[in-house]
C-alpha cells in the first residue's frame, strides 16, 4: 500500500501517470485532508480533478480518515501540513509501504519520523524501469515536470542521467 499526498496526485494528473502509477502500486490511499486540498482545484477550474475523481469511482484510489488523533497532534508539533500530516498518520496507521511526498519539509523530516518516501521523479523512474511506460513517455514526463517548475534543475538531470 502506498499513501500519496496532494502535491504528488496533482503532478501525477498533470502529467497523465496517475492511473499507471495507481495500478503500479496496486493499493493507492489518501486521507480525506488530501481529498478536500485536491478538490479545491476543481473550484479553481484545474481539470486534473476529473481523473482522480474518476480513479477514486472505480476504486484505484481510497480515500480513508485517520483514526489516531493523538498522533496527529504529535505529527503536527513537527509543522507539517494539514495533508501531509494526514498523510503521514495514515501511513503509520495503516502500515504502508511508503508515502509518496514532494513536500520538502515532510522530506527532510522523513527520518526523524521514520517514514519511507518516494516522490513524483522517483515514481516515474520506477514506471519507466519495470516496463510500465516507454522512453518516449519517461521524457515527456520529466519535460512536464520541469514546466511545472517545482524541482529543480539538478533532479531533472539526475533522472535524465539515471536512463542513460
Amino acid at each position: 500500500m502506498i499513501v500519496k499526498d496532494a502535491m504528488v496526485i496533482i503532478h501525477l494528473a498533470k502529467i497523465t501517470l496517475l492511473e499507471k502509477s495507481c495500478n503500479y502500486f496496486k493499493k493507492v490511499v489518501i486521507p480525506k485532508k488530501v481529498y478536500d486540498e485536491v478538490a479545491a482545484g476543481k473550484k479553481k477550474g484545474y481539470s486534473e480533478i476529473k481523473i482522480v475523481e474518476e480513479l477514486i469511482e472505480i476504486g484505484k484510489i481510497e480515500i480513508k480518515y485517520i483514526k489516531n488523533k493523538s498522533l496527529l497532534r504529535r505529527i503536527n508539533e513537527f509543522n507539517i501540513q494539514e495533508g501531509e500530516a494526514e498523510a503521514v498518520v495514515l501511513y503509520m496507521e495503516g502500515k504502508a509501504d511508503c508515502l509518496a511526498t514532494d513536500d520538502d519539509n515532510l522530506r527532510r523530516k522523513a527520518d526523524l519520523l521514520n517514514v519511507n518516501i518516494i516522490g513524483t521523479p522517483a515514481i516515474i523512474l520506477k514506471l519507466y524501469t519495470e516496463n510500465k511506460i516507454e522512453k518516449e513517455k519517461f521524457l515527456e514526463s520529466i519535460m512536464k515536470l520541469k514546466e511545472i517548475g517545482w524541482f529543480s534543475n539538478s533532479v531533472i538531470d539526475k533522472l535524465l542521467m539515471e536512463i542513460k
